[in-house]
């Protein structure tokens, strides 16, 4: 397990239970009573539910008697995977944190991308390949400026976490998507 999910934790079992989840984050509350820990929130996936309710009864033995997850819900799915993908790009002020941020992403949102490529003055060549001709512009004023571009195809289902985590948790200085295209089929 990553350490940074061990040690919230063992944060959580000494009674801090303010802080948000290291991968969920606000989605998930912990809250201890007595003897019993109170797990309530919304997640995206069955698995991400099934793998927190794991964790927290490993915990029993350990200062709990019981693990409660009868408010740990996951959300209802109306859209289809699988039909439209979309592309979000986020300008950077260099290649080493658009990686970060690529990384960042991909394991915060739980989310294989379809494609992905960070675009820099080294690379500039293949943009053209990776975006539509109308946001090549854009981009490339971007890059001409000594700015990274990071370029990440998603499925449509998930292009709105994706972006809010590129605008909201990393240092971007620039964001935008293109609208949703039918899905390659390989």
């Amino acid at each position: 397990m990553d350490e940074r999910i061990t040690g919230w934790w063992d944060a959580v079992l000494a009674g801090e239970t303010d802080e948000p989840h290291p991968i969920h984050g606000e989605r998930v509350k912990v809250r201890l009573k007595r003897d019993s820990l109170e797990l309530t929130g919304i997640l995206d996936h069955a698995k991400d539910r099934d793998q927190l309710v794991r964790q927290a009864r490993s915990r029993i033995g350990k200062g709990i008697r019981k693990v409660d997850v009868e408010r740990l819900v996951v959300a209802p799915r109306l859209e289809r995977p699988g039909v439209l993908e979309q592309t979000i790009i986020a300008a950077y002020s260099d290649r080493a944190t658009a990686e970060l941020a690529r990384n960042f992403v991909v394991e915060h949102s739980r989310v294989t991308p379809k494609h992905e490529a960070i675009v820099d003055h080294t690379n500039s060549k293949q943009l053209a390949n990776l975006v539509p001709d109308e946001y090549v512009d854009d981009i490339r004023k971007r890059i001409d400026r000594g700015e990274a571009v990071l370029v990440i195809r998603v499925d449509e289902t998930a292009a709105f976490t994706v972006r809010g985590l590129l605008e909201e948790e990393t240092r971007c200085h620039w964001t935008m998507a293109t609208p949703p295209e039918v899905a390659a089929r390989v």
